[in-house]
């Protein structure tokens, strides 16, 4: 790795944070997309800045050009010429292979353990660093996609919806929506804890389906926690 061009990585990094900008603002003053900057300065890609996104820059920022480049500006015209048309064409770009989520159909009627429904995958969902961060994960390595099918959540969840489902919790330590298993069959229930003894209530939103409640909340067998909801609109 060229030192000189990490240095001009950092510097640039550091402008732009003491100026007030963010890199997803100034990419898209630049015309590039608005994660364009933030994969030149951690993925180094592209491997240099091109001489028309260079000029640009420097202007909006108010400094010498010179500082946005790793060898001497006007002494190297065919460095530059190469560095253009590989802007344009994607030469010399790191790959970064996103992360992979499955995604699971719940089997309308969720019959079965949950080691066999997950078994029923129908797709896979693929996710760049940028969209798990902005998830607020730093890793979703146990996260799966369910597909709801059932109407015990019914308003809030209805059939169709895709549920992000983080399989780490095998508890449920606070309230919220979750997976459970109870006599071969995974349902999707609302639980509420009580902190004095606690007990747990397991809710459906939809009041055809009659609460429920366990002496005992760690004796839920928790397959997964709830935690982001997709559906049509």
């Amino acid at each position: 790795m060229n030192d000189r061009l990490q240095e001009v990585r950092n510097f640039l990094e550091d402008t732009i944070k003491n100026k007030g900008f963010s890199l997803n603002s100034l990419s898209l003053q630049l015309g590039k997309n608005s994660t364009y900057l933030f994969h030149f300065i951690k993925r180094h890609s592209p491997r240099r800045l091109d001489e028309q996104t260079r000029h640009k820059l420097a202007q909006i920022l108010n400094i010498s050009e010179q500082k946005l480049c790793d060898y001497p500006i006007g002494g190297n015209i065919i460095q530059d010429k190469l560095s253009t048309i590989s802007g344009l064409l994607g030469i010399g770009r790191e790959q970064v292979t996103p992360e992979k989520v499955k995604v699971i159909d719940m089997d309308g009627y969720y019959r079965g353990n949950f080691d066999m429904i997950k078994k029923n995958v129908i797709g896979e969902e693929y996710f760049s660093d940028e969209m798990i961060k902005h998830y607020g994960f730093t890793s979703i390595n146990n996260i799966i996609i369910v597909k709801n099918s059932g109407d015990a959540m019914v308003p809030c969840i209805k059939p169709g919806d895709m549920l992000w489902v983080d399989t780490s919790y095998n508890k449920a330590s606070s309230d919220g929506i979750y997976l459970i298993e109870a006599n071969n069959t995974v349902l999707l229930r609302r639980i509420q804890i009580n902190p004095f003894n606690g007990s747990a209530d397991l809710i459906a939103d939809n009041t055809s389906y009659k609460p429920y409640n366990v002496k005992n909340n760690n004796d839920l067998k928790v397959c997964g926690k709830v935690v982001f909801i997709t559906h049509k609109l």
